[in-house]
């Protein structure tokens, strides 16, 4: 079996423990995809994601079900990965597999690929903890910027990817677009693994990468029971826990940066959202839907 053909298995695996299937429901799962195992393979691709992803796909013997538990370790991380690989499978073939495809896939235009050129030496410094020296162009300014970052994050918001990490005359972490990176110039010199720990912390209750607001606090919102189904099956955020949902409405909770990429998002919902908590933050939802109603 390839390496593509295992990492569709893997993906299909971790998909359908989303609902706790019993190990036939499992495999029943991949032969309807295409892949016909053995209990032993299918045990061993079991074994296999904990080894090479480092997911632990748990056994719950009362219920005689699998499942991926939602606190796993890098869970959040893994699985995008996992799914642009196997999309990438598309480019393993030929030039005119892709071209035989595009008339009927419909990908967003929103530059995506601009700076990716940058990713592999950053991803490298990420890895190894170097310090980059790199120039940077701001779209309100005209002149060029050097920054001494030390680069702990890759973070992708919206089509576009950042790296992220504590910059020589900076207090806090900072964020830049790779779209704006002018260039990336890897040094020898070395920072603390911890710096890696605080960034991660430090962008973890962050929707984007705006955390320029200070402190994370509580957001309740309150959606339609119809857009409630999206959030739930697209949740807003890691920390969103659901508060109530029935035919009335459907609640969820979050720990969250009130940030402006937070206040893009529910302007973005509109009606089909009510925020609860917090009430200043309620004002200015509002304050910016009348503005906009002129």
């Amino acid at each position: 079996m390839s390496f593509q053909g295992k990492l569709k298995r893997f993906l299909l695996i971790l998909e359908r423990t989303r609902t706790r299937p019993t190990f036939a429901e499992l495999k029943d799962h991949l032969e309807q995809h295409g892949f016909t195992l053995s209990t032993r393979t299918l045990q061993r691709d079991i074994e296999q994601i904990r080894v090479e992803l480092g997911l632990e796909i748990v056994y719950d013997r009362p219920s005689n079900t699998y499942v991926l538990p939602d606190g796993a370790d890098d869970r959040n991380s893994i699985l995008p990965l996992l799914e642009r690989a196997v999309l990438g499978d598309l480019l393993a073939s030929d030039g005119k597999a892709i071209r035989s495809a595009a008339p009927y896939v419909r990908m967003e235009h929103n530059g995506i690929l601009q700076g990716l050129h940058h990713w592999s030496a950053l991803l490298r410094a990420v890895r190894e903890r170097r310090v980059v020296s790199v120039t940077y162009r701001r779209f309100q300014k005209e002149v060029d910027q050097v920054f001494q970052l030390h680069p702990c994050l890759l973070k992708e918001y919206r089509g576009r990817w950042y790296v992220a990490g504590p910059a020589k005359g900076y207090e806090r972490p900072i964020s830049l677009g790779l779209d704006r990176i002018r260039g990336v110039v890897v040094t020898n010199a070395r920072f603390p693994a911890t710096e890696r720990v605080t960034v991660e912390h430090f962008y973890g209750p962050v929707i984007g990468v705006d955390a320029s607001y200070g402190f994370a606090e509580r957001v309740v919102l309150s959606f339609t029971p119809l857009q409630g189904q999206y959030v739930k099956a697209l949740p807003l955020h890691t920390s969103q826990t659901v508060l109530q949902d029935d035919a009335v409405a459907f609640i969820v909770a979050l720990f969250v940066v009130p940030n402006y990429e937070l206040k893009q998002e529910l302007l973005g919902f509109g009606a089909a959202v009510r925020l609860l908590e917090p009430v200043w933050l309620a004002v200015e939802i509002r304050n910016e839907h009348l503005a906009a109603a002129g």
